[in-house]
């Protein structure tokens, strides 16, 4: 009762002599002084700074939120705008024990400048806000209050990512497009998704299951809408989850986690096993009397299991966009957007396989009979098995294993080839398969383009790029033999020795045991021990985010980053650091950030990607930002770029 009732009778104290103070020195001699000033970090971003001079002999109460004193508040009234981050200090705040509180409470002196980033909405916005404080002496406290005001003019641009087949440019929402907007723009999204590399090799197969197991065309319609809706089903879902835990991270987690990609490889296995006619896939009777009678057991719960594998397949190529709907998705406070977005996305990606179903012609016209089905039956199997080596990779990549090599996968692939070829042409024959009186026209096409392949697979033992297929290889860092650039052979048997031993690093990279920059590029793992580097050595930063998983980052590294002038241009000029965004170690307790929902984030991957997100609103690999040795950016970002010339360009420009 004592201590609460003195409490009271000092806070009485403080309110009477701040307003007598206030009254005695008059508006020309505040306790704490207040400059505000704002500077433009890019076109939609700034960076605002409150500068204050505290009175001598006087202190002013930190930001922390206590029992008793009056905390440092920042308030901004509501705008189109959101902040970046959270407000940081020029210097460390102190502490010490306040006997008028009886608790520990912090505090600044002197001069101290406040820093908060701010993104914009839209292009020109007023800031406004109040900062309120309490400035104490050795024998008094004045509460105070200070208005502020930013007039903020800005140019949003639209950020641009590269689809990997068709180089049309993704467009970063704004935040105040209207929900109509943002379902049209995922719809587009879905549709451009279906020309990448990972899912338009798929659409043969695909269609030709469709077409499969009967000659009726309702049965086809029906298959191929049972597909299109559950691809989107499968998107909505992963929105939902999204919408209730606010986590982008969830559909990253199915593409790079050890466990979902152990379960598809199985899948694809059990599904080539089935085609090749080992045993086939049955379904339980309750559900097999619920499906069309005249089709094929299984057929259209099958349509299903291959929505899921087209998702999963995909992920590598529609990451891009599914990561950055779901970032904008999860920024812009509305529940319903993600799963909006996820359900414009799935219906795109699945619309154009019903139509193919529609015109079956485009995969040439195929006989009403005959051993036809079966012979796309097991052409189909051979797809599946060398796919499947996609998933099991990212299992051994997850472990650390280095045991499916680049080399293996190949060798594997041309052997899946080559029997490939020979099956079309007769010469193996399976269980199930009809006598073949004579090789048509379109079957010794697909065996001459079946050898074919084999033989442009055959230099990638060695080292050749591939770049037309290097998403679904396992990455340029896993190859065995790469004989294809004598000028990097130094760097063969350590992939991390160039980095290493550079004379243009400060020291061995953290790291540098497990990741990887492409082949004679030099660098850092680690954005502070690069950043600092950069600082040391006064060059500016190349931010690469990337991923074990990233099937374009695998086609730029393969392409792009192969170029010796971009090799010399980086190491000369630049301090480049690889962020991985999908590496799933974890990181000393220290280095753990807590995420802006809670979450505390204990891995390299996790942390990347929430940077990445936090301060360029994306999610998206590979994303390739220029910034200075304080990682402010001083260029606009790029994404998937696979021409050299015009990425030498972009260098060039940003070193300028």
């Amino acid at each position: 009762m004592t201590r609460k009732f003195t409490l009271l009778l000092f806070l009485l104290t403080l309110f009477f002599n701040a307003n007598a103070q206030n009254l005695f020195l008059g508006e020309s001699h505040e306790t704490v002084k207040w400059i505000y000033e704002a500077r433009k970090l890019n076109d939609s971003e700034f960076e605002l700074t409150f500068d204050a001079e505290i009175m001598p002999g006087y202190y002013m109460y930190g930001m922390e939120q206590i029992e008793g004193p009056m905390p440092l508040k920042f308030e901004f009234a509501q705008g189109d705008y959101k902040p970046v981050g959270e407000i940081s200090a020029s210097k460390e705040v102190k502490e010490k024990f306040d006997e008028g509180f009886e608790v520990n409470v912090k505090y600044y002196e002197g001069h101290v400048v406040f820093k908060q980033k701010v993104e914009l909405l839209s292009n020109n916005i007023t800031v406004t806000g109040t900062v309120s404080y309490q400035a104490c002496s050795s024998t008094q406290c004045i509460p105070g209050s200070s208005d502020f005001s930013f007039d903020l003019k800005g140019e949003k641009t639209a950020v641009s990512v590269v689809s990997a087949a068709s180089e049309v440019s993704q467009i970063k929402n704004e935040e105040d497009k209207s929900l109509l907007m943002f379902f049209i723009t995922a719809l587009f999204m879905g549709l451009i998704g279906v020309i990448t590399p990972c899912v338009f090799p798929m659409i043969p197969m695909t269609v030709s299951f469709f077409i499969s197991g009967s000659d009726r065309k309702t049965t086809t319609v029906i298959k191929s809408i049972i597909f299109c809706l559950s691809v989107t089903m499968i998107y909505t879902f992963v929105g939902v989850i999204v919408a209730f835990t606010q986590n982008e991270a969830f559909a990253t987690f199915l593409s790079v986690h050890w466990i979902p990609n152990l379960l598809f490889f199985i899948l694809f296995a059990a599904f080539a096993l089935s085609f090749f006619g080992m045993f086939e896939i049955t379904l339980p009777t309750g559900l097999a009397n619920r499906a069309d009678r005249q089709a094929d057991k299984g057929g259209y719960i099958a349509s299903f299991f291959l929505a899921v594998t087209l998702a999963i397949v995909s992920f590598s190529c529609t990451g891009v966009f599914v990561g950055t709907l779901l970032v904008q998705s999860a920024q812009g406070g509305v529940a319903l957007k993600p799963i909006l977005g996820m359900f414009g996305f799935g219906l795109g990606l699945g619309l154009p396989f019903v139509v193919f179903a529609f015109m079956p012609a485009l995969m040439k016209k195929l006989p009403k009979s005959g051993g036809w089905l079966n012979s796309v039956k097991v052409v189909s199997a051979f797809i599946l098995a060398a796919l499947s080596f996609k998933f099991l990779d990212i299992v051994d990549s997850y472990f650390k294993l280095n045991i499916i090599t680049r080399d293996f996968v190949i060798a594997v692939w041309i052997a899946i080839s080559v029997l490939t070829g020979a099956y079309l042409l007769g010469k193996i024959k399976l269980p199930h398969d009809s006598d073949l009186k004579h090789v048509g026209v379109f079957r010794l096409i697909l065996a001459i383009t079946s050898f074919a392949f084999a033989f442009y697979l055959l230099p990638g033992l060695f080292g050749a790029p591939l770049t037309s297929i290097s998403a679904l290889l396992p990455t340029q860092e896993k190859q065995v033999f790469d004989l294809t650039d004598s000028s990097l052979q130094n760097i063969s048997q350590n992939k991390n020795e160039y980095a290493i031993n550079s004379k243009n690093l400060c020291g061995t990279p953290k790291y540098s045991d497990f990741l990887t920059l492409p082949k004679g590029i030099s660098g850092y793992f680690d954005i502070k021990e690069g950043l600092a580097c950069a600082k040391q050595q006064n060059k500016p930063v190349l931010l690469d985010f990337k991923g074990h998983y990233c099937g374009k980052c695998k086609m730029m590294e393969n392409s792009v980053f192969r170029d010796r002038r971009i090799i010399d241009l980086l190491n000369d000029r630049f301090i480049v650091i690889g962020l991985y965004t999908d590496d799933n170690t974890e990181l000393p307790e220290t280095e753990h950030v807590t995420a802006s929902n809670g979450k505390v984030l204990k891995t390299i991957g996790a942390v990347n990607i929430n940077y990445e997100a936090t301060v360029y609103g994306l999610n998206a690999q590979p994303y390739f930002v220029i910034t200075d040795a304080d990682g402010k950016a001083i260029s606009e970002g790029t994404g998937y770029e696979t021409d050299a010339d015009k990425f030498l360009q972009w260098l060039q420009k940003s070193v300028k």
